[in-house]
């Protein structure tokens, strides 16, 4: 009977090894399943699944130490040179926050396989590089907000005449057995509605001698990594502008570990708003487009941080939302008063906008969206009584941080100038000598200006208008050259006189709205995100806010790859 299995063993594993022998063969796209939510939500709203009750933070305190683990193998993000030294953004980008905490850095080596154990078992604090965000993986991880956008690229020959994904979708494409471009193309698959004609190789030198000699029409790899294999042929392909996914690079910390995440989402926040992160891109990426819009900052970000601020025991809810709206069909709102009278036509607009973005959650969702009158402010206790949901139209601020999430924001405005039409100004270096308008009612308006200007040794003068009074003072009274204010207070003088106004190309500041949520609900927060993401991938978003961005194309704003289906319930439109 020993013998009998033996044989059969060896049988599947012929079988198995000649499959793998046949490089061309075409393979099928896996279907993805819908994630099961981890913690499961029992009936009486307890977590089953055990969660960690201290924070990683307060390990890091205790030793002194940041322990990240790392690829050795994954450049230009890690790798392990023969100098025996670590080198890569990610590394470059860890040393800096660990600077910035103050503290020790030690990177251990991790492997893809190995690190989510790792991370659960308290090994390492943080890991980098294993994992780019997928939406799969937020069942098993956490994620702080990502710092680089990577991406899953489509390779042609130079010759060819493709020129979009679209064109290649009927077309032999090929890729590694495998790797993570399985699921870039699982995705892409499920975008089109249609399978892909595929064909798999064993190694990227394989599947790109494939492509020169005209077997496969396109090959799809991580961007470096085709860089990389084609370097020598350079002349001979080129890849698409059009990513097949994009991949946000991201730190993975224990799930359920919000007191880790949001330390380091505020020290990458802190990184980019001096510049760091930016200079990190360059150096290691000195030919890609720094992606602001895609890394939104907060409000109060603190200058100097350390992991003290966030020590303590881990807070849970004490009800879950997703289980809670699925039993009563019901999402209640708060921040919408009923009343509003005394708004002004910009405030009025927001209230619109923020009314319509939590009506279309509600019908996506398929639930009955009650709105709880109340204030911003009273909305705050409101959530953290259990009397609603979720609050509309919050400014995300790391003040506000312990007490309640955030979703992704919605929603940019920020400080422009508006000028006349006609006129030639592009910025604060045609307004030397010149007068700027600013906004009464904005108090730190003209503070903000003034910085700008002595930015480039700019001698300017300001005059104050009421908010209403800002297109008359520039046009009919010639009070100022340029108005400097938060777009969402341009945002009415614009459209009254489209033929009149304009904005210069610049922002001088970014804001963002986004929807406050309960603290460390992960899976509804999760809910929450992947359903704004999918309206900003079907234009729904777009739709919806167009009069408020004042440009031709929707803000940048990061999708996280993955299905449009989250705990049940079916994100897309319908």
């Amino acid at each position: 009977m020993k013998t009998s299995i033996c044989q059969a063993c060896v049988i599947v594993l012929f079988f198995a090894v000649s499959t793998l022998a046949g490089a061309q063969a075409p393979t099928p796209i896996p279907t993805l399943a819908a994630p099961t939510l981890v913690p499961v939500i029992s009936d009486d709203d307890d977590p089953v699944d055990a969660l960690p009750s201290a924070s990683a933070v307060d390990d890091i305190i205790a030793t002194g130490l940041f322990k990240v683990g790392v690829l050795y193998n994954e450049a230009p993000y890690s790798e392990y040179t023969l100098q025996g030294e670590l080198r890569g953004l990610d590394i470059d980008l860890m040393r800096l926050i660990a600077e910035k905490w103050g503290e020790e850095i030690e990177f251990l080596q991790v492997t893809r396989e190995n690190a989510l154990d790792q991370l659960n078992q308290g090994q390492i604090h943080a890991a980098v590089a294993a994992f780019p965000h997928y939406r799969d993986l937020d069942v098993q991880l956490e994620f702080s907000q990502s710092y680089f956008l990577g991406r899953q690229a489509m390779m042609v020959r130079a010759d060819s005449a493709y020129q979009s994904l679209n064109d290649l979708s009927s077309q032999a494409v090929g890729y590694v057995i495998g790797t993570r471009t399985e699921k870039a193309l699982s995705l892409w698959s499920a975008q089109l509605g249609a399978s892909l004609n595929l064909k798999y190789y064993l190694t990227l030198d394989r599947a790109f001698s494939a492509l020169t000699r005209g077997e496969i029409e396109g090959l799809v790899a991580e961007e470096q990594k085709l860089l990389n294999v084609s370097r020598d042929y350079a002349d001979h392909v080129k890849i698409l502008a059009e990513a097949v996914t994009r991949e946000p690079r991201a730190v993975a910390v224990r799930r359920g570990d919000i007191a880790m995440r949001q330390l380091l989402n505020q020290s990458i926040q802190s990184l980019a708003k001096d510049n760091s992160l930016q200079k990190l891109h360059r150096e290691h990426f000195p030919d890609a487009e720094y992606p602001e819009a895609a890394f939104p900052l907060w409000d109060g970000i603190s200058e100097s941080l350390n992991p003290a601020q966030y020590a303590g025991a881990l807070r849970y809810p004490d009800r879950y939302i997703v289980a809670q709206i699925q039993r009563s069909g019901v999402l209640r709102v708060g921040g919408l008063a009923d009343d509003q009278s005394g708004l002004t036509s910009s405030q009025a607009q927001l209230t619109a906008l923020n009314r319509a973005i939590v009506n279309e959650l509600g019908r996506r969702w398929s639930l009955t969206v009650e709105f709880v009158s109340s204030g911003v402010d009273e909305a705050k206790e409101l959530l953290a009584a259990g009397d609603v949901d979720i609050i509309a139209g919050v400014k995300p601020d790391w003040r506000l941080a312990t007490a309640l999430d955030f979703s992704v924001p919605y929603l940019l405005h920020g400080d422009r100038l508006m000028v006349p039409a006609r006129s030639q100004i592009g910025g604060f270096n045609d307004l030397r000598g010149r007068i700027i308008g600013v906004i009464i009612a904005d108090a730190g308006a003209r503070d903000r200006a003034q910085a700008w200007a002595d930015s480039i040794n700019a001698g300017v003068r300001f005059f104050q208008t009421r908010a209403d009074g800002a297109a008359l003072n520039l046009l009919e009274f010639n009070n100022a050259h340029a108005i400097y204010a938060d777009s969402l207070q341009l945002i009415p003088h614009l459209q009254a006189s489209p033929s009149a106004l304009r904005l210069t190309e610049r922002w001088y500041s970014r804001s963002y709205r986004s929807l406050g949520l309960p603290y460390n609900d992960l899976d509804f927060r999760l809910l929450v995100d992947y359903t704004l993401q999918e309206m900003a991938r079907d234009g729904t978003l777009w739709d919806l806010s167009a009069p408020f961005i004042l440009s031709d194309e929707p803000p940048d704003f990061l999708i996280i790859p993955g299905i449009a289906a989250y705990a049940g319930f079916n994100l897309a439109r319908s």
